[in-house]
């Protein structure tokens, strides 16, 4: 996203946050669910299709919670297959 997106503003936030809060503890990083988040955001803002106040009304629909569901669901159903094919148990 640095390199391809025209505008990084919520992308560099968040990595200076993840910066603060890894000298805290080496845990607390910008996790992928975050970084796509972000990412969508500054996507949303700079690709040109859209107003600020039309992302800022898909940011506030929960649009974003909604990828972030999509991505769970899909990582949950592969996790079962893989469990089905090792003949193991979900847990």
């Amino acid at each position: 996203a640095l390199k391809h997106f025209s505008d990084n503003t919520v992308l560099n936030f968040a990595l200076a946050v993840e910066g603060i809060t890894t000298r805290k503890k080496a845990n607390l990083i910008l996790n992928v669910d975050g970084c796509i988040a972000v990412c969508f955001v500054d996507m949303l803002r700079s690709c040109g299709a859209f107003t600020k106040d039309e992302v800022n009304e898909l940011i506030e629909s929960g649009c974003l919670n909604g990828l972030f569901v999509l991505g769970r669901s899909i990582g949950f159903i592969g996790h079962h297959i893989d469990q089905k094919r090792l003949k193991q148990g979900l847990y």
